[in-house]
């Protein structure tokens, strides 16, 4: 009976976090692996396999709804996305190497002062309109910054399961994409930290289709439906809410971790 409850909960888990993290843009890693630890009794190891797993079809399906919506920068998110394939098979392979206590304090503390040029870049944006933003020239150092930050957020997806969308928003952000932007073009990247995190976990034998298809399948209709209620709200009003909400999650992950 208690199995069957949870053949019940965990779609509707599902469905809210997807339909959350494509709203604000990410894949939902960083909620899943509690979700199935707390809740589900899920080992850490197999949850952040099926978090790698869940995030998949929850950032397929909000990136093509965004992309539909224009909101999806094709090139700067390659550019974003190479950087994640190579740092979520660098966290795969790191994964057993060094205590997972102090790589999460590592991270945190990255994280921390990440938010910085966020906060900065934040307060300049206040003084334009949103639409200056739109057109993002790309030069040789953005798209190394770009690759860079690509790689710390695969690293982040292979260590811990999460989708690493700190670092992507957080570079998105500060390269001057509007807010709708970041959100769509996010999700695009975040695909190729859930593609080969997954491949890499599947190696290692870390693999519940059950779990996957519950929980991914749940994500998957949240990650659909939400663009389209985003597009019911104004582009500036979400200017507005964007920076400080993205600001105190990125905040709160960062204590969650060095904590």
């Amino acid at each position: 009976m208690v199995f069957d409850l949870h053949l019940i909960l965990l779609p509707v888990f599902g469905f809210l976090i997807g339909a959350f993290v494509t709203t604000i843009g990410g894949g939902g890693g960083v909620f899943y692996v509690p979700v199935l630890t707390l809740f589900f009794d899920i080992s850490t190891q197999l949850a952040v396999a099926t978090s790698l797993a869940a995030v998949l079809p929850t950032t397929i399906m909000g990136a093509l709804s965004h992309h539909r919506l224009g909101h999806v920068n094709i090139r700067l998110g390659l550019i974003f996305g190479i950087g994640g394939v190579a740092g979520t098979l660098f966290g795969v392979y790191m994964a057993n190497k060094i205590p997972s206590i102090l790589l999460r304090k590592i991270f945190g503390i990255f994280l921390l002062i990440m938010t910085v040029p966020m906060i900065i870049n934040a307060l300049k944006r206040r003084k334009k309109s949103y639409k200056e933003n739109e057109s993002v020239k790309l030069t040789s150092k953005k798209a190394f910054l770009g690759s860079f930050f690509g790689v710390v957020s695969g690293t982040m997806a292979g260590l811990f399961g999460i989708s690493g969308t700190p670092p992507v928003t957080a570079g998105l952000y500060i390269f001057g994409l509007p807010a709708v932007a970041v959100v769509g073009t996010s999700l695009f990247v975040l695909t190729f930290n859930a593609v080969s995190g997954l491949s890499g976990y599947y190696l290692l034998g870390q693999f519940n289709l059950t779990l996957i298809i519950l929980l991914g399948g749940g994500g998957a209709l949240g990650a659909f439906i939400a663009p389209y209620i985003v597009k019911r709200i104004n582009e500036q009003t979400i200017e507005k809410i964007y920076a400080p909400l993205l600001v105190s999650l990125n905040l709160i992950i960062s204590f969650a971790m060095i904590l």
